[in-house]
């Protein structure tokens, strides 16, 4: 897709064979009258997005972790929430309560925060919760944290009830990109709140060790219907193929959640630039569509997909 497309253009793009865009089907269309109708790939785009635009009819928070920094987990934020900003007709929204790069990798940084939002004591009007978020070009709209450089408010599980309760008011997904701690006190406000989880997982073995790590405390801490509403991001932030070792131990993990899901090495993430979805690639963007649609599966009322690998289709392959 060309820079400056919008995101459906690059989801419901037609099955092409050459650069130039030229579809066999056309052809055979042209010549013979005879209608093929649209390509295995386009169909199946097709049926993902009609699972993301499934009713909604409340606040339907996801919480993306993993004890370990360093996964891409603030790029799966925003390119996910952008997937189901560009797809879908309500309100999109990403929290970060992280301090990590959100701002930056969403195009820009709202002088307002979350805490001036929550020093209100309701806040009812969409336009008063929108003037604290930023928009970017796809819907995803993202509420920050303040400069900790020039204040010393720090974010309390009392906070995150507050926020959740006004949030839900306004916002169908919430996206929550969460804070390394997964056992701290922030996170006891957080957990509670949401419906799904993202657990983002590197390709290194460390990665990996961390993963397991992540998805084993919160089995052993009372979150085992949140296991069962999980998604597995294994997440290709350097380029190559996967340590042999790495490889097992991540095929064992994604038999432990609802769904797996492997993103493909993205020039354009590994850059850490502002992310648009027009300019990943189309693997990546096939990847997102397939994570949004296994969540939007999990909303209330939808069918749950029962463990599937998507992404690349498989486990990602050793070495």
């Amino acid at each position: 897709m060309t820079q400056g497309g919008t995101a459906l253009d690059g989801f419901e793009q037609q099955d092409a064979t050459g650069p130039a865009g030229f579809s066999w089907r056309d052809l055979i269309r042209r010549i013979t009258g005879i209608d093929l109708g649209p390509g295995k790939d386009t169909t199946y785009e097709h049926e993902l997005l009609d699972r993301i635009r499934t009713v909604l009819g409340g606040a339907f928070p996801i919480a993306v972790l993993n004890f370990k920094g360093g996964v891409g987990k603030t790029a799966v934020v925003e390119a996910l929430g952008s997937t189901f900003a560009a797809v879908r007709d309500d309100r999109i929204i990403a929290v970060d309560i992280d301090a990590g790069d959100l701002a930056e990798r969403h195009g820009r940084r709202n002088p307002l925060s979350i805490a001036d939002l929550l020093r209100y004591d309701a806040v009812t009007q969409y336009s008063d919760m929108r003037a604290h978020t930023y928009m970017n070009s796809f819907g995803l709209e993202v509420l920050g944290l303040p400069d900790h450089a020039r204040t010393d408010w720090r974010l309390e599980p009392h906070d995150v009830a507050k926020a959740f309760s006004i949030l839900r008011q306004h916002y169908s997904v919430v996206l929550v990109d969460c804070v390394k701690a997964v056992n701290s006190a922030v996170m006891d406000g957080v957990l509670p709140e949401a419906r799904a989880l993202v657990v983002v997982s590197g390709t290194s073995i460390d990665a990996v060790r961390k993963t397991k790590t992540t998805l084993e405390w919160l089995w052993h801490n009372g979150y085992q219907r949140l296991i069962a509403s999980t998604v597995l991001a294994i997440n290709h932030v350097e380029p190559g193929r996967v340590d042999v070792l790495a490889a097992k131990k991540l095929d064992e993990l994604s038999a432990l959640v609802a769904a797996t899901v492997v993103l493909p090495f993205d020039r354009h993430v590994h850059d850490g630039k502002e992310i648009g979805l027009d300019r990943l690639s189309k693997e990546s963007r096939r990847s997102y569509l397939e994570m949004a649609a296994v969540l939007a599966d999990m909303f209330p009322g939808a069918r749950v997909e029962q463990n599937p690998w998507l992404g690349a289709g498989r486990p990602p392959q050793g070495r």
